[in-house]
C-alpha cells in the first residue's frame, strides 16, 4: 500500500516537472505627483488646508481668513466649523475651532487691509478608508468654502 502511494507521488512529480513557473511581472510604479494644498475664496473669506493628501491617523489643519474691508458675524464659542464628507456625501467628521477672543467674534468689522484668522484641525481616524474627501468650512455669515483632500494613497500611486 505504501509502495503504491510512493509510485503515485513519483508519477505526479514527474508529470508536474515539465512545467516552468513564471514570475508575474511587477507593475511599473511611479511616484505620486506633488499635490499643492487646496485653497478656496469667496469675498471676504479665503481658506486653505496645510496639505492636500493625508494618511489615515494623520491630521489636517484648515485655516480661514476674513479680510477687510468687510463685516462678518462670527460665533464666539465655536467660530469656525468644518464638516468633512466622503465621496458619497456621508459626514465623517465635524469639528470647531477654539473660542475666539472678543475682538474676533460677534460683529467683526474689518477695515481695509485688516484680517482675522481662524483654524480648526481634523484628526483623521486611522480606520478611515482612502479616497477623496470634501471639507466644508463655515465661518459665521461668511460664504461657505469647500476644499477637496485625499486620504491615503490614490489609485495610480505607489
Amino acid at each position: 500500500m505504501i509502495g503504491l502511494r510512493l509510485a503515485a507521488l513519483a508519477l505526479l512529480l514527474t508529470a508536474c516537472g515539465g512545467e516552468v513557473a513564471m514570475a508575474t511581472p511587477t507593475p511599473h510604479c511611479r511616484p505620486a505627483p506633488s499635490l499643492a494644498p487646496p485653497s478656496a475664496a469667496a469675498a471676504p473669506v479665503s481658506a486653505t488646508a496645510d496639505q492636500a493628501q493625508v494618511d489615515p491617523g494623520g491630521t489636517v489643519t484648515f485655516t480661514e481668513t476674513a479680510a477687510g474691508p468687510a463685516t462678518v458675524q462670527v460665533d464666539c464659542a465655536q467660530p469656525l466649523q468644518v464638516v468633512v464628507t466622503d465621496g458619497t456625501g456621508l459626514s465623517v467628521y465635524g469639528g470647531y475651532s477654539p473660542p475666539a477672543p472678543a475682538s474676533a467674534c460677534e460683529e467683526v468689522d474689518l477695515a481695509a487691509g485688516a484680517a482675522e484668522t481662524y483654524q480648526v484641525t481634523w484628526p483623521v481616524e486611522s480606520s478611515i478608508p482612502g479616497g477623496t474627501y470634501t471639507a466644508t468650512l463655515i465661518l459665521g455669515d461668511a460664504p461657505e468654502l469647500t476644499l477637496t483632500l485625499a486620504v491615503g494613497t490614490l489609485p495610480g500611486e505607489c
